[in-house]
């Protein structure tokens, strides 16, 4: 019997590395989201600053302007579209670490109970093999 309850200890165990290997992800793609995000500003930046600067300007500087723009708002939307994206990663990622906290704890509980009724089996023996004193005499 001994060994379900283990077998349990064990399972948890594994839960427990395989949720701290999730843990370790999120936490990878939370530092990208933050880094996409500030590179988003910046760029967004870019874009109020451009606007703002109403110097003359020749046919030359308007059409590379209009380019570096295009570019600048291909590089937002991108941007975006990779916030999506680890938007669901981070979620898909959270949903495993609440499923392996839930694995874990289900494991530790049976393994509990395991030792429980282990515990009970061990004292009945023990009861059992214990011979009982008779004090009371027949006559």
């Amino acid at each position: 019997m001994r060994a379900k309850s283990k077998l349990f200890e064990l399972l948890a165990l594994k839960e427990k590395l395989e949720r701290n290997k999730h843990f370790k992800q999120a936490k990878d793609i939370n530092e990208e989201i933050q880094k996409n995000n500030s590179l988003k500003e910046k760029l967004k930046e870019i874009t109020r600053q451009e606007k703002e600067t109403n110097n003359s300007i020749t046919a030359i500087q308007l059409k590379s302007k209009n380019w570096y723009g295009l570019k600048i708002q291909e590089q937002i939307l991108a941007s975006e579209n990779k916030d999506l994206f680890l938007q669901k990663e981070n979620f898909q990622i959270q949903k495993k670490i609440a499923q392996k906290q839930h694995k874990m704890k289900n494991s530790l509980e049976k393994a509990s109970l395991h030792k429980k009724i282990e515990q009970e089996v061990a004292e009945k023996k023990h009861l059992f093999s214990v011979p009982l004193n008779n004090k009371s005499t027949v006559k």
